[in-house]
């Protein structure tokens, strides 16, 4: 793993508190919420939980280089936590995925990305990201972004990874 310079990540955690708050389009089934600084609306949807078994919400970022990542947020966090170079990051500025009653929403099993997985972000460079979440060893329910072959992570600063995980998929 590649090991930043505290400066470094001073700037980007900079960067992407002024990156502006757009974000990837909404599915028409999925419905964000902006929020700020550990904000969670009501209505925000329990996806995971941590090693206490308090709720995890999925929420989306916007990077600096314009990416619009998903990830996890909880009381007390102040932001959306997501993985990137490695590393995992809380942005301030996010979106929170609302639970707007009987949908029909599902996860599945997964080892890539399934056809019918609803797109929650994208890459700099266009490249569709998914919501995973994925069983830690510490009996935590983990959500994240899908990689190749695995789900991507945060957990303590670091990115961790998961062969074993789940996707969410239209129904």
């Amino acid at each position: 793993m590649k090991s930043f310079t505290p400066a470094f990540r001073l700037v980007v955690a900079a960067l992407a508190l002024a990156a502006p708050a757009a974000f990837a389009a909404d599915d028409p089934d999925l419905h964000w919420v902006g929020a700020s600084r550990g904000s969670i609306p009501k209505g925000s949807l329990a996806v995971g939980r941590d090693a206490g078994g308090q709720a995890l919400y999925a929420c989306r970022a916007r990077l600096a280089n314009g990416a619009d990542v998903p990830g996890k947020i909880r009381e007390p966090i102040v932001g959306c936590n997501v993985v990137f170079g490695g590393l995992e990051w809380t942005i301030g500025a996010y979106q929170v995925l609302r639970d707007d009653g009987p949908k029909v929403i599902r996860w599945t099993p997964a080892t890539d990305v399934p056809q019918r997985a609803y797109q929650v972000g994208r890459e700099a460079n266009g490249t569709a990201l998914y919501l995973c979440r994925a069983k830690h060893s510490d009996g935590s329910l983990q959500i994240g972004r899908v990689a190749p072959g695995a789900c991507l992570f945060g957990i303590g600063g670091k990115e961790e990874k998961s062969a074993d995980f789940e996707v969410l998929v239209k129904p």
